[in-house]
């Protein structure tokens, strides 16, 4: 498991750095300055993702739904799994029911972040013209349920190690 760790918080930091480029170059200036709705760890409105959906022109549309679709789920899996590893790493020789009870963030984090890939996509391409507001209350709510279970899980996860060190 040691030597799987590196390569694999290579990879999800080389798809991150990728999506934080594509949105850069690429989705923020084909919004007219707009930050990508999943960028928006916080959530959104409907009424923003309404002005973010209208303001997103054509190339940006298409690079969102192909190339920055391919970087999320390979970011989200990455992530995901480095969590899961992790977890399970700091937490050896602990009852096998807790360690199974600290991955169910992380698992929880893999389905928001994927449900909020799937709002996402269906609003953009419904484009302006069918915008559903429920379905960007959904995909904002998806978007702050991801960054909630990320942040446990890393703060889970740093618990883990600081308690490792400090028996060290």
């Amino acid at each position: 498991m040691r030597r799987l760790l590196p390569p694999l918080a290579a990879f999800a930091a080389a798809m991150l750095l990728l999506m934080w480029w594509y949105a850069g170059k690429v989705l923020i200036p084909a919004a007219g300055g707009l930050m990508p709705l999943d960028m928006r760890l916080l959530g959104f409105s409907a009424e923003a993702a309404q002005a973010y959906v209208a303001a997103l022109e054509g190339r940006g549309r298409a690079v969102y739904l192909l190339e920055m679709r391919w970087l999320d789920t390979g970011f989200m899996w990455s992530f995901a799994l480095l969590l899961a590893l992790g977890l399970l790493r700091f937490s050896r020789g602990r009852p096998l029911w807790l360690r199974a009870l600290l991955l169910l963030p992380v698992a929880a984090y893999l389905g928001a972040d994927w449900a909020e890939g799937v709002t996402v996509r269906e609003l953009l391409l419904r484009g302006p013209e069918q915008f559903l507001p429920l379905l960007a209350e959904w995909a904002a709510l998806f978007t702050r349920l991801k960054t909630g279970f990320a942040a446990l899980s890393l703060g889970l996860l740093a618990r883990l190690w600081w308690l490792e060190r400090r028996q060290g």
